[in-house]
């Protein structure tokens, strides 16, 4: 049986990403290794990814390494600039969700809005997807929205406030863009149910387990 390994700093990430691969290859075996106080770090760093909180993350990755992982979804979206480089560093590869995603939204062009529910992965995911943009041939165009109302619901589990503050921030922008995107993973059911009238809404965990699939075939 083929073992992914999935790394993450909030359970509301781990989720939507076990239900969709479950559904689609239950011949997967997921095993998961979470450290949930490093996000509260960040914060506490405005953002800043410290020596420790690398440190931290490296751990996780290391030891999903030596408990067998045939490849590593690296759930964070704060990580995501470095996957490339933990992926030189270590045995097997590291997907980053949000990078497949956002390459598939910069090969479509338009007009582009990126939600997130935590300021500290702003910068980040801009400068991601303004990368695949240059990649892609586009021009360097994104506008950045923060709910962070949606971010302290989820630390207090109240998923409905969570997935309303989010429906009606994707309804305000439906109309004047091309692509809407969830920027993490943890976003992803809030996506349910929702009926787009112009934009096409993006979301990462079909095009990370998608990516880790085809690393293991």
């Amino acid at each position: 049986m083929k073992r992914i390994a999935l790394v993450s700093v909030t359970l509301n990430a781990v989720n939507p990403i076990v239900d969709y691969m479950v559904k689609t290859n239950p011949d997967v075996h997921v095993v998961n290794y979470l450290d949930s106080y490093l996000l509260e770090k960040v914060g506490k760093d405005n953002g800043v990814i410290t020596d420790e909180s690398m440190g931290r993350m490296f751990d996780m990755l290391v030891k999903a390494c030596a408990d067998g992982a045939q490849c590593i979804i690296m759930t964070c979206t704060i990580f995501s600039p470095y996957a490339e480089k933990f992926s030189e560093l270590l045995s097997v590869p590291i997907i980053c969700p949000d990078g497949a995603m956002l390459d598939g939204v910069a090969k479509g062009g338009g007009k582009t809005a990126i939600i997130c529910t935590f300021t500290g992965t702003v910068d980040t995911t801009r400068s991601v997807f303004l990368k695949y943009q240059r990649l892609n041939g586009k021009a360097e165009s994104v506008d950045m929205y923060v709910v962070p109302e949606a971010f302290k619901a989820a630390q207090v589990s109240d998923t409905e406030t969570h997935d309303r503050v989010i429906h009606e921030k994707i309804a305000e922008l439906d109309a004047s863009y091309d692509h809407v995107v969830l920027a993490q993973i943890s976003m992803a059911r809030a996506a349910q149910g929702v009926v787009m009238k112009h934009a096409k809404l993006w979301t990462s965990p079909k095009s990370a387990v998608e990516a880790a699939v085809n690393l293991l075939k």
